[in-house]
């Protein structure tokens, strides 16, 4: 994650398709792995997005969605409102609270049409900012270093086998997905850059 500074600071979120998946054709069903930086990336689990990620990939002026839903994306994030394409504007809806310790607030963000996504406070309690109420975020097609960092280290690789499944011929009843939805970061007290 690399923080920049000038008209309005912003962080970022790399989120990597999870080739172990196979093939999946819409975005709302398929999983990402997700991370500041690669050693998050391949730390953390993999989640599905939360409908105000996708709604930003289906608006973006340049389609990205068959890229997004093939190797991935860049989401930018801003406590500013920006001039530059393709920035929507989120407002904080619900601040939620963990009885746990340690456990950093999260917020609950929407957009004018209603989609949403979670925010969660980064770093120690006592050190982390505050959730804004207002948060822009804009999503960019995922770099070719990226994509080639991510290949290299096995996360776009798909299962081994061809073999056509059951679904392939008949249409099966879906089953409920277990895959938690993707909790963005709130803005980091430090700079880190992802590889």
């Amino acid at each position: 994650m690399r923080k920049e500074t000038g008209k309005a600071d912003f962080w970022r979120l790399i989120v990597i398709r999870d080739g172990r998946q196979g093939y999946a054709d819409v975005l709302c069903e398929a999983d990402f792995k997700y991370g500041r930086t690669s050693s998050e990336l391949e730390r953390f689990d993999t989640m599905r997005l939360p409908s105000g990620l996708i709604q930003l990939i289906e608006e973006h002026p340049r389609n990205l969605y068959d890229g997004a839903l093939e190797t991935g994306f860049v989401v930018e994030m801003s406590r500013r409102s920006s001039e530059g394409e393709g920035w929507r504007k989120f407002t904080s809806s619900v601040e939620i609270s963990s009885g746990e310790p340690f456990r950093s607030p999260r917020g609950l963000y929407s957009n004018e049409d209603g989609n949403t996504l979670e925010f969660q406070r980064i770093g120690c309690p006592m050190d982390s900012k505050e959730l804004p109420p207002n948060i822009w975020l804009r999503v960019k097609e995922l770099p070719l270093n990226f994509i080639a960092w991510a290949w290299e280290n096995g996360i776009l690789s798909g299962p081994e086998s061809h073999q056509k499944t059951l679904e392939s011929w008949i249409s099966l009843p879906k089953l409920i997905d277990k895959t938690p939805i993707l909790v963005l970061p709130g803005e980091p007290t430090k700079s880190e850059n992802f590889i």
